[in-house]
């Protein structure tokens, strides 16, 4: 009996098995491992993956009705759950917006107030400094008043100063001259009252 000789596998088949091998020996199935080993080309390497994937897939067992049945209920109460829980956290949610809101509403109220009473405190500031400005020029104009009053009664007292030492020069002149008449009298009175003797 003639034997025919048995046709090697394709690229794509060796690129397969060699998947599954490094499947069962716990290796990492990837497309560029699968070409190291198995010596073919990424495209059929590729391929190969693919094709141990689908095979090594298990098979979908239909659901019984009644385990539909359970699951639906089931799904429902889980959602009605989730619902109302979605519900009472969007409600909360609001209460802490809204409560957020007030507050910062009312944060807002003592901004403004503040900023208010810092506008007023600063036209008060300004004015006091334009105030003391105001005094300060004053009182150098009065120092400077004052400081030419006192030049002006320095020389007018400086002035009475020099009258006053004329006066008391010429008083004593005058006292000189008046004891020379005196004395000048006295002699021509005791000389007329000799000749009458």
């Amino acid at each position: 009996m003639e034997q025919h000789p048995t046709s090697s596998p394709s690229p794509a088949q060796r690129a397969a098995d060699a998947s599954a091998q490094m499947d069962a020996s716990g290796a990492k199935v990837t497309v560029s491992a699968v070409r190291a080993r198995a010596g073919v080309s990424m495209e059929a390497a590729r391929l190969g993956v693919e094709q141990w994937r689908t095979q090594s897939r298990q098979p979908e067992i239909p659901m019984p009705e009644n385990v539909q049945r359970i699951f639906a209920s089931a799904w429902a109460t889980a959602v009605s759950d989730a619902d109302a829980r979605y519900q009472s956290d969007r409600e909360a949610a609001r209460e802490l917006v809204a409560a957020a809101a007030a507050e910062a509403q009312e944060a807002g109220k003592l901004v403004d107030t503040e900023a208010a009473r810092a506008e007023a405190e600063k036209e008060r500031a300004i004015a006091a400094e334009q105030e003391v400005a105001r005094l300060r020029g004053q009182l150098t104009e009065e120092a400077a008043r004052h400081q030419g009053e006192r030049r002006l009664a320095a020389e007018a007292l400086e002035t009475e100063q020099t009258r006053t030492q004329e006066a008391r020069e010429a008083l004593a002149e005058a006292r000189g001259a008046l004891a020379i008449l005196q004395e000048q009298a006295a002699l021509y009175w005791n000389k007329t009252e000799t000749q009458k003797k």
